[in-house]
């Protein structure tokens, strides 16, 4: 072969190499790209890192990969995700190691000898059972330039580490960065949703509940306007009533802590029960609230609807304990607030509008209904209380026993209060 031939065949063969070359650097460009399709695709955090992971060893021509990110609490690097690990999670302190270096330094390193290298941490390798040959280690960037965490790529099939590698997975480290931006917005994203989703359903609940206690017209008020619906306007009388006050102990704490659609469940089917001891008392709901009721008693003298109150009571009390028995919640048995008293009110019939509809029914204004409250208030564990009046009217009906004076809210002098058995 003459000179002139010799010189040919090395031009070619030159040629087939860089057409080789920019034929390899293309193909790990579009592997590249596609790393940024995968960010765009998956929201999952897990299985997005995990598809990051395999694409980073195609693109770097490596047998594994791991993307470590930053505890600030344990201030530990850990491994989100990592090549042939699994669910076992690896941690090392931020500043130890080759990849506490990367990330205390925020600068790229390449050790092509790892087991003649200081920094190189071995445990890792006798903990999982693989050998490192080489490694290449990137510092991940935020957007702030903080560094966040680090993404290593281990033993490159070709042999060993160039620059133009760390070029490559550099890139590779921006996308990590925005996968783990997005992932975090989508996260909060979620959570912010999730907050709303329990705060419509709590609000749904209370007026669900509300509708279930106020669906119904009061008897009294149906017929008035079946008679005279003239008379039904908004103008008060004094009149002789006994007001029962009803809320779920701890209603508060309940709806914070658990799953609304099981605290509505639960109102719905203790509430029902409860109304059917009142309607079988001739008492009319007032108001109502997301966990609780006044019910007005008139019908009457004022020893008749005292009577009627606390009947109604007793039986509310025994239903519950009876829903208790057959049904069990999380976070243990409902307990009542009860507290009954009688006395004059300033009485009304009155519309009463919400997003349920609306209905008719009756308002009572004046201290027996703030004292009603305040002795509810002073119940707890299902205990029925009444009132000073209320125990007069029923006394020799019903088995009371005398549990001390007690001051209430905005009331001079310290009242009476009496427990029914």
């Amino acid at each position: 072969m003459t000179n002139l031939d010799q010189q040919h065949a090395k031009r070619t063969i030159g040629r087939r190499q860089d057409d080789w070359t920019t034929r390899d650097r293309n193909l790990r460009y579009k592997e590249l790209f596609q790393v940024g399709q995968i960010i765009t695709s998956e929201m999952n955090m897990e299985v997005l890192f995990e598809l990051i992971m395999e694409q980073t060893n195609k693109v770097m021509g490596t047998e594994r990969s791991t993307v470590f990110l930053y505890d600030d609490e344990q201030k530990e690097l850990w491994s989100l995700a990592a090549t042939g690990m699994g669910k076992n999670e690896i941690r090392i302190k931020s500043n130890f190691g080759d990849a506490g270096w990367v990330f205390t330094n925020k600068t790229p390193s390449i050790i092509n000898d790892a087991y003649n290298n200081p920094r190189f941490y071995s445990d890792v390798d006798k903990s999982s059972g693989f050998r490192t040959r080489n490694i290449l280690g990137i510092p991940i960037i935020n957007r702030q330039g903080e560094s966040i965490g680090v993404l290593q790529a281990l033993n490159k099939q070709s042999g060993d580490f160039i620059d133009e590698d760390i070029e490559l997975l550099d890139s590779i480290s921006h996308y990590v960065a925005i996968a783990l931006e997005n992932a975090k917005l989508f996260e909060e994203v979620k959570n912010y949703s999730e907050e709303l989703k329990n705060t419509l359903i709590h609000l749904q609940t209370l007026e669900r509940v509300k509708s279930q206690l106020t669906k119904f017209v009061p008897s009294s008020v149906a017929v008035l306007a079946e008679k005279d619906p003239d008379r039904l306007t908004s103008e008060k009388i004094p009149m002789d009533v006994t007001v029962l006050f009803i809320d779920i102990q701890g209603f508060s704490s309940i709806t914070e802590g658990y799953e609304q659609r099981l605290v509505n469940d639960m109102v719905e089917t203790h509430f029902s029960r409860y109304l059917e001891c009142i309607r079988r008392h001739e008492g009319e709901v007032n108001e109502t609230s997301g966990d609780g009721l006044m019910v007005i008693f008139k019908e009457g003298s004022i020893e008749s609807h005292a009577k009627e109150a606390v009947a109604a009571g007793v039986e509310i009390v025994s239903e519950n304990s009876q829903l208790n028995n057959e049904l069990s919640y999380p976070w243990g048995r409902v307990e009542l607030h009860l507290g009954i008293n009688s006395g004059e009110a300033w009485v009304g019939s009155t519309k009463m509008k919400s997003i349920t509809g609306e209905r008719w029914t009756y308002t009572a204004s004046g201290l027996v209904t703030v004292l009603a409250a305040r002795i509810g208030a002073l119940s707890s564990g299902s205990l029925l209380y009444i009132g000073p009046e209320t125990y007069e009217c029923v006394k020799n009906d019903f088995d009371c026993v005398f549990i001390g004076h007690r001051e209430v809210k905005n009331v001079k002098d310290p009242i009476p209060i009496y427990s029914v058995k």
